[in-house]
């Protein structure tokens, strides 16, 4: 007859005899194998001791910044899996910021050369329709799939209005304006080229304070100015006088 499954948790199914001498035997042949193993791959054993302790220390690094406070004075900052999380997040914002700044640079040495009537206003007008339709519109579908968690979608709000609104408008009615020489439509949009720097300072605090959170130094990606930018991508593009026609 089959036993039923507790049967086999009964008290008078425990084996309470004692183990014979032949058992006892076979159990010390077990501990001396486990011992001869031991004391023939010892060196191994310690060589995978220390490469485990060193890869787990390395591990460490990897997830620890170093910083220096107000004081001068070096700190450990232990990132933890959210640190982890808004480190891709703030590498993801930068990108985007980063070509943010070369659009504006871009905008803006074609300020200046039509400011500097080396362009028609019909060849200004050309040049900022295709910025719009060759930069601007490529740049926001991709700001608007970033993969950010919901504390940085505010962030990301900022950058997509930024694009769509304050420079989409100022691109659209200064070429607007060029085209019919309307000046009402021109100063009009003059006016979103300059609340667009201001979303863009925003925007950038913004995301330096998340390095900031993080203990990141990034001291000199922060120190960018349009000036030097639009220098570096022309360097004719500089206001002064007028040229002789």
């Amino acid at each position: 007859m089959r036993r039923k499954k507790r049967d086999y948790w009964s008290v008078d199914t425990i084996d309470m005899e004692p183990k014979t001498e032949s058992e006892t035997t076979h159990s010390n042949t077990r501990l001396g194998k486990i011992k001869r193993f031991i004391n023939r791959n010892r060196k191994r054993l310690i060589i995978g001791a220390a490469v485990f302790y060193i890869l787990f220390f390395l591990l460490g690094l990897c997830v620890t910044r170093f910083y220096n406070d107000e004081n001068g004075t070096t700190r450990a900052h232990r990132l933890t899996f959210s640190d982890l999380k808004l480190q891709d997040d703030y590498r993801e914002l930068k990108n985007k910021l980063t070509d943010v700044r070369d659009l504006l640079a871009e905008i803006t040495v074609i300020d200046i050369h039509f400011a500097q009537e080396r362009y028609t206003n019909y060849e200004a007008a050309t040049l900022y329709t295709k910025v719009l339709n060759d930069r601007l519109d490529i740049l926001l579908p991709r700001v608007s799939s970033m993969n950010l968690q919901e504390d940085q979608e505010p962030i990301r709000e900022e950058i997509i209005s930024l694009l769509s609104y304050d420079l989409a408008i100022y691109l659209q009615n200064i070429s607007k304006g060029l085209s019919s020489g309307d000046s009402v439509t021109v100063n009009a949009a003059l006016a979103y080229r300059e609340r667009a720097l201001q979303t863009y300072e925003i925007i950038e605090a913004d995301i330096r304070k998340i390095a900031e959170r993080l203990k990141i130094s990034d001291e000199d990606y922060y120190a960018w100015e349009l000036s030097e930018a639009v220098k570096e991508k022309d360097s004719t593009a500089v206001l002064g006088e007028k040229e002789e026609q």
